[in-house]
């Protein structure tokens, strides 16, 4: 599929919760995808780290997080009732996921960069997100480096601490 109009990327609502779950639900396993009640959660307590690629009127990727004092995801973060803090200079990413009809466009590359720049105006110094060994190297193409393997083992998965300096 080739890019033949554009892709918005803008911040996500509680409007957009079924279309942004099924794309979640389409890009991790079962385990690992984050439940219909922690994307309320996120679009309720932190909507500005949660954003949409849209594509003629469709949504077909996201990238959400919050902040932390803590630099780095650990399990309980993924569920409501973490350490957020909104003041604090470190952003961790939870999920990035494009529609499987979307894949090979290049919307995961838009959405990092959106990501970035928001987190750059808002003054925060380190992003960190965890993810497969398979998938390191696209994050090391965005500038993120390896910090070695993730405290998290959410749905029993190997995962890698990726993080970027601002």
């Amino acid at each position: 599929m080739t890019l033949n109009s554009e892709i918005t990327i803008c911040q996500a609502d509680l409007s957009d919760i079924d279309e942004l779950h099924e794309i979640e639900s389409l890009s991790f396993s079962p385990e690992k995808a984050a439940s219909y009640e922690a994307f309320k959660y996120r679009l309720e307590k932190f909507p500005q780290w949660f954003f949409k690629a849209v594509l003629d009127s469709r949504i077909v990727g996201l990238i959400d997080g919050s902040c932390s004092v803590q630099p780095y995801i650990t399990d309980e973060l993924y569920e409501s009732g973490g350490a957020f803090d909104d003041s604090a200079e470190n952003l961790l990413i939870y999920g990035l996921a494009v529609h499987p009809q979307y894949r090979g466009m290049r919307i995961a590359h838009r959405l990092m960069e959106h990501f970035i720049g928001a987190a750059r105006a808002a003054g925060k110094k380190h992003i960190s997100l965890t993810c497969k060994e398979s998938l390191i190297g696209f994050y090391e193409s965005l500038g993120y480096s390896c910090h070695g393997l993730s405290e998290s083992v959410l749905g029993n998965v190997v995962s890698y601490d990726m993080e970027l300096y601002l």
